[in-house]
């Protein structure tokens, strides 16, 4: 790889910093108009006004905070607008959210970020952190409850492999990979087509607004740790495709973490920059509590980046063969931590059987917490007691101690919509002791390949015997359709019961 010099925006000298913003406002614009264009299509004209309208508002937002700050400093507002760019933070902060989130929070996000995220530092150019994901960052942080309810759509990629501890085959859920890189899914508003972005990311390279080098170290280090990691766990190459196309990796690599003004000025200060965002984004995908580690990969790295200059503070020709050490040393010591936590990683049921062999007390606290609160898998796995409210099941006597029970699984809970149906089942029922005899799947709504792993023979099998007052496992990549199983035993049993 050529390393090489390269001097901040303002002094490129074969593109301008206004051609720069310019061309990227295009590219954001272009995702901007697929999104409205899908959301349409997949959830109805609302749900495209409303991005239009969360685009407006956060927009606005920018351009009034930019006026309010230049007309206290005392300085020309048109002038100042047209030169700080907080349109670009608007519309990158609206791409990076999801569709529900409320008006009052993007506006308030907006501004954070404009002004505390780049403004105080004394506006463009001199800002530390990238002001969008500065603001998607306190959205998540505080605005969690101010989401709205009437714009729901599925469950994203990241949180689906979430739940099942980023072990197993997530694609099929979604139509496949193919379905996934034409961004034929919901998640974050613009992060879903990595054909676009790739689209806009030969653009911006070809019209040197970019270094091809940050998006492709970005890009491939996510591949080949989630590559080695997935033959660890044995969820295989799958895994690494999965890890590129989900969440905001495309939409990271190319629209934030090749931002000149936050990430190091030499070119190998920024590979390692990449190098470090990328596996940070891993580290917290696979074992935080977020779904996605994507911006918070580059905040971090944005801290970093005076660190890195520094470590490669010199003469860009003279100390190159240090420099390629000094890059080298530092992307094995990331690649090292990264493999070490992705080697951890765990399938639920793993980890429930891991909870279960610790001390009898505890497992029981927290199996007991568990159960009075929802019927989710928990540290016994999955209370037929619990509350399945999400799955709506529904039985009615149709044999002798035999009930007929429908129940909502992972593609109608999170409207999916297409060839997803309830699931439905045959259940018999002990009525000397209220317990199941045997469950026999008679519909299956579920993702094919995913889902139906826990309506195999050993799956149902396990249900057997069971009382109110015992759980079953989970089965893991298939919670959704497991909870559905198990919502319908218990809504059997409780009929049985007379309750």
């Amino acid at each position: 790889m050529k390393f090489t010099f390269n001097p901040s925006p303002n002094y490129r000298t074969s593109q301008s910093t206004s051609g720069i913003m310019k061309d990227l406002t295009e590219c954001l614009l272009a995702v901007l108009v697929f999104a409205v264009i899908y959301y349409c299509g997949a959830y109805g004209a609302s749900y495209g006004l409303r991005i239009v309208l969360l685009t407006a508002c956060s927009v606005i937002a920018a351009l009034c905070t930019d006026a309010v700050y230049f007309k206290a400093t005392k300085q020309d507002i048109r002038q100042g607008i047209l030169t700080s760019y907080s349109w670009v933070t608007a519309l990158i902060l609206t791409l990076i959210s999801r569709v529900s989130v409320s008006y009052y929070g993007m506006i308030v996000c907006t501004v954070i970020a404009v002004f505390f995220g780049k403004l105080v530092f004394g506006g463009f150019g001199q800002n530390i952190f990238n002001p969008a994901a500065f603001g998607e960052a306190v959205i998540m942080a505080n605005f969690a409850g101010s989401y709205s309810e009437d714009f729901v759509t599925s469950a994203t990629p990241t949180t689906v492999a979430k739940a099942s501890g980023w072990v197993g085959e997530f694609a099929s859920q979604y139509g496949g990979f193919g379905n996934m890189f034409l961004g034929q899914y919901a998640s974050t508003i613009g992060s879903t087509s990595a054909l676009l972005i790739l689209l806009c990311c030969v653009f911006l390279i070809w019209r040197k607004d970019i270094d091809w080098q940050v998006p492709v170290t970005y890009i491939v280090t996510v591949f080949v740790e989630s590559l080695i990691v997935g033959a660890i766990t044995g969820s295989g190459a799958q895994a690494a495709v999965y890890n590129v196309l989900a969440g905001g990796v495309m939409f990271g690599a190319v629209f934030m973490a090749t931002d000149p003004v936050t990430s190091p000025v030499s070119m190998p200060g920024r590979v390692v920059f990449a190098f470090g965002a990328a596996s940070l984004a891993m580290i917290i995908r696979w074992k935080s509590n977020f779904a996605d580690g994507v911006l918070f990969g580059i905040l971090l790295m944005n801290m970093l980046t005076p660190a890195i200059d520094k470590l490669f503070d010199g003469n860009q020709i003279k100390d190159a063969a240090k420099f390629r050490k000094n890059v080298l040393i530092t992307c094995v010591c990331f690649f090292a931590v990264t493999l070490g936590v992705g080697a951890s990683l765990k399938t639920s049921a793993e980890e429930e059987d891991s909870t279960a062999a610790a001390p009898a007390a505890a497992t029981e606290a927290a199996a007991s917490s568990d159960s009075a609160s929802s019927g989710s898998s928990s540290a016994s796995g999955i209370a037929l007691n619990g509350d399945f409210a999400d799955n709506e099941a529904s039985c009615e006597l149709t044999g002798d101690n035999v009930y007929h029970c429908t129940a909502k699984g992972f593609g109608l809970i999170n409207n999916m919509g297409g060839s997803y149906s309830e699931n439905e089942a045959d259940i018999e029922v002990d009525p000397s002791n209220n317990s199941i005899v045997s469950i026999t799947v008679t519909n299956f709504g579920d993702t094919a390949g995913v889902g139906d792993a826990a309506v195999s023979d050993s799956a149902l099998a396990q249900y057997a015997g069971k009382t109110l007052d015992d759980s079953v496992d989970s089965v893991s990549g298939a919670t959704f359709t497991s909870d559905s199983i198990a919502s319908m035993a218990s809504a059997a049993l409780k009929m049985a019961a007379g309750n």
